[in-house]
């Protein structure tokens, strides 16, 4: 009953039971919460099934990565039992996009965190104008503070309907390889719920987000309009999702993080319960503080970017790539090392929350071993 396919939309899951109206449909799924309800009205008990499997996992021995929530193989046959179960009920059960796996184990992560990322909106809008090129490797995205989070979206649009938020996760595909999968909520009836999954294969993510594009062709397809309009938005989520994957990433108020929580042990054996309620993290709050009050405090002194004696405009640098050498002079070694976004020339004494490292004393190291910068 899996079929291979690179988006997913309701059309292709089986009926529900027990719909809201369509009248009542947007009101009922402005929460990240009640969208992740409607998706399980499509699977009725794929949600207790799911985390009952994680639990199977949690002792360490899965044989997967962390940053997994769970493995594509594993998935398959429970949501193949529950379809066939549904079938037998008198369900009408068409073929279903493999990606909906991943949409399943997105959603699912999602459950037992339930953490909403809200950005602020001058780093937001600096972020989403950040282009992804160059050498930013695949294996940066597997940085999410939790198995899946879920980012409001505002200003931005999804196969032509307003997008209210993205579910995010990394995981895998039925041949191993790690694949990111963007869940989208939008504010349309006829698409609710529609994601995508992009394969991390590749070296980069520039190349990965190419690679749609050709593994496509290659199958004589074409991307229709909704699709290519969705693959437009996907590199400024990225984007946002670095800015996550970061080691500097402000979120919340600097005393708490968010965290990856564990099975706990019950009368009834060890259970994996869903979050509460929503967790909302504020991200770069005291960062976009700081950009907007040295911007204005330079507009008011009548300061002209790029003038003699101005300094440059504060500004977020974007992530990028920096190479050095290491090792000896005769042998020296490329090293390539990520640089998160970063605030140039932003006076951040008051309005950013410091982050206190452990130093540890290092050993002096001969002057020909110290690196050398080549950009």
């Amino acid at each position: 009953m899996i079929a291979a396919n690179l988006f997913v939309t309701p059309r292709n899951w089986p009926a529900a039971q027990g719909l809201v109206t369509a009248s009542a449909q947007s009101v009922s799924l402005a929460t990240p919460a009640e969208c992740v309800r409607r998706v399980g009205q499509h699977f009725p008990d794929i949600w207790p099934r799911l985390d009952r499997l994680r639990v199977k996992y949690a002792d360490g021995a899965h044989g997967f990565p962390d940053h997994w929530y769970l493995p594509f193989n594993g998935i398959v046959p429970v949501l193949d039992d529950l379809l066939e179960e549904m079938v037998q009920a008198g369900a009408r059960v068409g073929n279903v996009p493999g990606v909906t796996v991943n949409m399943l184990a997105t959603l699912a992560g999602w459950r037992v965190t339930q953490g909403v990322y809200r950005f602020d909106p001058t780093l937001y809008n600096a972020l989403i104008a950040t282009p992804i090129e160059g050498k930013l490797p695949t294996e940066l995205l597997s940085r999410l503070p939790e198995w899946t989070v879920y980012i409001e979206t505002p200003g931005m649009r999804w196969a032509g309907e307003t997008l209210h938020g993205v579910f995010a996760q990394v995981g895998d595909l039925h041949d191993g390889a790690e694949i990111l999968t963007l869940v989208a909520h939008t504010a349309g009836p006829n698409h609710t719920v529609s994601g995508v999954s992009i394969r991390l294969d590749e070296e980069t993510i520039e190349a990965s987000l190419e690679a749609v594009y050709f593994r496509h062709a290659a199958k004589g397809l074409a991307l229709d309009a909704d699709e290519f309009s969705t693959l437009h938005v996907v590199p400024q989520l990225i984007s946002l999702l670095l800015y996550l994957c970061s080691e500097a990433a402000e979120i919340g108020d600097g005393a708490h993080r968010p965290v990856r929580p564990v099975p706990r042990k019950t009368k009834k054996g060890t259970r994996m319960f869903p979050a509460e309620r929503p967790a909302a993290w504020g991200v770069g709050m005291r960062l976009g503080a700081a950009l907007r009050r040295t911007w204005n405090d330079e507009d008011r002194a009548g300061k002209v970017p790029g003038s003699i004696n101005a300094s440059p405009r504060p500004h977020v640098r974007r992530a990028h790539w920096h190479k050095f050498l290491r090792g000896s002079r005769q042998n020296p070694k490329p090293v390539l090392r990520w640089l998160p976004p970063m605030p140039i020339n932003v006076d951040a004494s008051d309005d950013l929350v410091p982050t206190v490292r452990p130093v540890v004393a290092a050993v002096s190291a001969p002057r020909s071993s110290s690196p050398k910068t080549d950009q």
